[in-house]
């Protein structure tokens, strides 16, 4: 089955295309009225011996098919799956994100918290080719959502099926989170290890956490934390009226304002000795890829992941080719040509 995986620029290649599209029709435009300016038919068959051709036209088909093409294999079209073996070096990264409604919020330039954490681990996950990765969710409990794999689609997929209504308790147990992505490691294995903890870092149990820390530090695993929201604040929505109006939490009768808590994240980076990122948008996914690179790697050797095939190869090449006859391609015939040559009907 045939997929797009650089979707994100197809507003642009479609805006690309109708303005070249509308360069073409004005500039053909111009070329006929200078032409009746210049000369009517009967008068350019007597100066080129024969009507006017069509290259033009037909050079600026080639250029636009041609840039059609490079616009296509810009959106790098992939085919089927196929078994890729697995060698380089990688590690075993455990993502655990906050699912609690207060990551409805949309304080993060009108965009939800939970939508800018779901597109940052989007990025990130391209960054991370040899590395195992696994998703476990949490709100006032946790629940695994994806073990420990290469395939990055499974993350993915069960990334993008992620909602707080996956939770029934709600709440931020950070320390839950800590916990039970620790027990998704073998600790027998030489594969280097490490949690990347999203969060707005509102917790309701400091003495659970501060034994979930003590034990990732313990068990000499890093946790890396991406704190998610505003210092302002935003309102938790709960639902909707009749009328399509939000409707906010509330609680004594005033509506809940949920603000982001850098300080347990903080203080979770520092003791396993890890670092703590800030979400002001979605591209501070290259800061946290930049993190984790400094994590050391063990060499990874068996196994097999499955991958789609890159496809964007052959729309660019046939684009190559494409342009290069548009180049060959005179738009006029040498005058000494004979008279009913056929290159005189195109």
């Amino acid at each position: 089955m045939l997929m797009f995986r650089a979707v994100e620029y197809l507003p642009l290649v479609c805006l690309a295309v109708c303005w070249v599209a509308l360069l073409w029709r004005h500039a053909a435009a111009e070329m006929l009225k200078r032409r009746a300016q210049f000369a009517t038919d009967e008068m350019y068959r007597r100066i080129t011996g024969h009507k006017p051709t069509r290259r033009p036209v037909f050079k600026w088909l080639a250029v636009i098919s041609g840039l059609i093409m490079i616009a296509t294999g810009l959106l790098r079209p992939q085919g089927g799956y196929h078994e890729e073996a697995i060698m380089g070096e990688g590690l075993d990264l455990v993502v655990a994100l906050d699912i609690s409604k207060s990551m409805y919020s949309d304080d993060i330039e009108g965009n939800s918290r939970l939508d800018v954490a779901k597109a940052i681990l989007g990025r990130m996950v391209n960054g991370l080719r040899d590395d195992r990765l696994g998703l476990v969710v949490f709100a006032g409990e946790t629940m695994v959502q994806s073990p420990l794999s290469y395939d990055k689609n499974a993350f993915l997929t069960f990334l993008e099926r992620v909602n707080p209504n996956l939770l029934s308790r709600q709440g931020t147990n950070l320390a839950g989170a800590i916990q039970t992505s620790l027990d998704r490691f073998d600790m027998t294995a030489s594969q280097s290890k490490a949690i990347l903890l999203i969060s707005d870092g509102e917790d309701e149990n400091r003495e659970r956490l501060e034994s979930a820390i003590a034990e990732a530090a313990r068990k000499n695993i890093q946790v890396f934390t991406v704190g998610i929201g505003s210092e302002r604040g935003g309102y938790i929505p709960e639902g909707r009226t009749w009328f399509g109006e939000v409707v906010y939490k509330k609680h004594q009768g005033k509506t809940v304002i949920t603000r982001l808590n850098e300080g347990n994240l903080k203080e979770i980076a520092a003791r396993t000795g890890a670092s703590y990122f800030r979400a002001f948008d979605i591209s501070s996914a290259r800061e946290v890829i930049a993190g984790l690179d400094g994590i050391k790697r063990v060499a990874v050797t068996g196994g097999t992941r499955l991958t789609r095939s890159e496809l964007y190869f052959f729309p660019v090449l046939l684009a190559f080719l494409v342009l290069l006859i548009e180049w060959m391609i005179s738009e006029r015939i040498p005058y000494e040509r004979e008279k009913d040559h056929w290159l005189k009907r195109i």
